[in-house]
């Protein structure tokens, strides 16, 4: 039958004058018959997908969980070190309590504790599972300095401290003398190269060592540092400038006064290789 089909439409075409066209037509139609497949998935798969889909959905519900829920907050604040240091103040001043202990900012904590007065340095530190430990070190004193009148508590690197730890039974004063400071400069402005210098004179053993009982630090502009010496010729230091060698040649003077039995009130080392006898 189907031949018959055929036949007789290549005849009329013949006869009409069609061309192929039409067959082309039917060609395509019969080449888009396609089979219909059925694909399967195997179950292990879908049970591995299943898994890890659920794995992930619940390690994103617990992170956030964790991250914004109640479970990780500070609840504890730990200060060390305080002496003269309210507590409280700094725990006000750390800001940290119900911050979430997996994201809180350690470095600005520090730095608002260390704006307080007597605060030198902080660390903070968490202590899992939900505390802080705030470790501080205090300002400490070294000594005073004087000046017309007006005595303040000093470091050892000479600045002026407001709120700090006392310092030792036996802290020096240095003595600024001179005229009052010219107009607009502060009252009282410790120099800190000296402050330095009497500190290492202090620590390093050499009042030991040249066997001299300094009574007074006396500062003054023109002159630097002068130590005022119990039963003995003062000493002009200056400043810390060439320290080794102000050391060997004061100690060679006072070697000198000794052996010859000479009448020496002061000796100035601060030029160098011209000492000076007064």
């Amino acid at each position: 039958m189907l031949r018959r089909i055929l036949g007789r439409r290549s005849s009329s075409q013949r006869r009409a004058g069609g061309n192929a066209p039409s067959r082309s037509r039917f060609e395509l139609g019969a080449v888009r018959r396609t089979e219909r497949r059925q694909i399967s998935i195997p179950l292990k798969r879908i049970v591995t997908l299943t898994l890890v889909v659920a794995v992930l959905a619940g390690s994103a519900y617990g992170g956030s969980v964790l991250l914004l829920g109640d479970t990780l907050r500070v609840r504890e604040v730990t200060v060390v070190g305080t002496q003269i240091t309210d507590p409280h103040a700094l725990v006000a001043a750390a800001a940290l309590g119900g911050e979430s202990m997996l994201d809180f900012d350690t470095a600005a904590a520090i730095a608002r504790i260390t704006q307080l007065p007597g605060v030198a340095s902080a660390d903070v530190q968490r202590a899992w599972p939900n505390g802080v430990v705030i470790d501080i070190t205090e300002e400490q004193g070294w000594g005073f300095w004087q000046a017309r009148g007006v005595r303040r508590l000093i470091g050892a690197d000479g600045r002026l401290l407001e709120h700090a730890r006392a310092p030792a039974d036996d802290a020096p004063t240095i003595i600024e003398s001179g005229p009052p400071p010219a107009a607009g400069e502060p009252a009282l402005q410790p120099d800190r190269d000296t402050v330095q210098l009497v500190a290492r004179l202090r620590s390093d053993g050499t009042f030991e060592h040249l066997r001299v009982t300094p009574t007074d630090f006396v500062f003054r502009h023109d002159r630097g540092l002068t130590i005022l010496i119990e039963e003995g010729p003062h000493a002009v230091f200056g400043d810390s400038h060439n320290y080794d060698f102000k050391i060997a040649a004061w100690g060679a003077l006072l070697d000198r006064i000794e052996q010859q039995r000479l009448e020496a009130n002061e000796v100035d080392l601060r030029f160098g290789g011209n000492l000076v006898l007064r």
